[in-house]
């Protein structure tokens, strides 16, 4: 039987779920359903990511450790299966799995390894909001449009680094070898101009002094990963890279509904090591309230 791999992003579980997420999820089952009526054996995989400073200080506003707020509403988001009647085998990931863990500490030595990690110091405006770094360019009266009633915070600290910016040919050429790679074409084509500019290399590590919930780099004790390095390797470890390699050859690669944040770090994150990492994204519109 042929196999089909297909997932959703891993929501933040600083709210509870809301309409945007529902329609991807949506989305997603109507796929996994017509995919299997084709006589695919279907993997259906959607879950939460829970580490980052926005979700740790949510937690410290409402009076709970990080593991016990994660872990009532990453339940909240469990309860859409029943609530909107998806697929009876959705699988369901946590960040804060012990599996996934560990996949994300051997992804990282794999990315070292390969030297595409290294340390420095940097100073940046950080947006808690997007959990993303943000320029001059990127700001409106100096702030997040995004998120315009939260403070930019100052993060100056020493960091690990991946080297994204040795991958802009790499990219560039994939997205030839791929062109619906990214659906739909609107979004492949910002991302080609995102790389035209020159991509730069990006923090993936936090000091644990400042912001203990993630997990440990390793080799580091005083270091935890950068929420969206740890994050975006859920979808790997889900099928059981790398103690499973039957189960995650048989599924490999993926198709993914998600926004467009993904769409450059993903196939640049070293999943080109592993094997390429998408058959396709398939980026929905954001939801804004009217």
């Amino acid at each position: 039987m042929k196999s089909f791999y297909i997932t959703t992003t891993l929501p933040y579980v600083n709210a509870e779920p809301h309409i945007g997420f529902a329609m991807e999820l949506i989305h997603a089952d109507i796929i996994t359903r017509y995919k299997e009526m084709q006589g695919f054996d279907v993997y259906f995989n959607t879950g939460t990511d829970e580490h980052g400073l926005k979700i740790y200080q949510a937690a410290l506003r409402e009076g709970k450790t990080p593991q016990s707020y994660t872990d009532g509403l990453a339940q909240k988001f469990k309860n859409l299966q029943p609530l909107l009647g998806l697929h009876r085998d959705l699988h369901f990931i946590r960040t804060t799995d012990e599996h996934h863990k560990k996949v994300a500490q051997e992804f990282w030595r794999l990315c070292e390894k390969a030297g595409d990690i290294y340390k420095k110091e940097y100073k940046i405006r950080y947006c808690v909001g997007c959990e993303l770094e943000k320029t001059d360019s990127e700001l409106v009266g100096g702030r997040c449009p995004i998120h315009p009633n939260r403070e930019l915070e100052i993060i100056e600290e020493d960091n690990y680094f991946f080297r994204l910016s040795k991958y802009g040919p790499n990219l560039l050429e994939f997205y030839d070898e791929n062109p619906n790679f990214v659906v739909p074409d609107s979004r492949l084509n910002e991302m080609r101009a995102l790389i035209d500019r020159g991509l730069e290399d990006f923090s993936i590590s936090r000091l644990k002094s400042k912001m203990p919930w993630g997990i440990d780099v390793p080799g580091d004790p005083d270091h935890v990963q950068y929420v969206w390095f740890d994050a975006l390797v859920n979808y790997i470890s889900t099928i059981g890279w790398p103690d499973d390699m039957e189960k995650f050859n048989k599924y490999w690669p993926v198709v993914q509904f998600a926004g467009k944040f993904g769409k450059c770090y993903k196939p640049a994150g070293d999943y080109r090591r592993i094997r390429v990492g998408c058959l396709a994204l398939f980026c929905r519109a954001r939801v804004q309230p009217i």
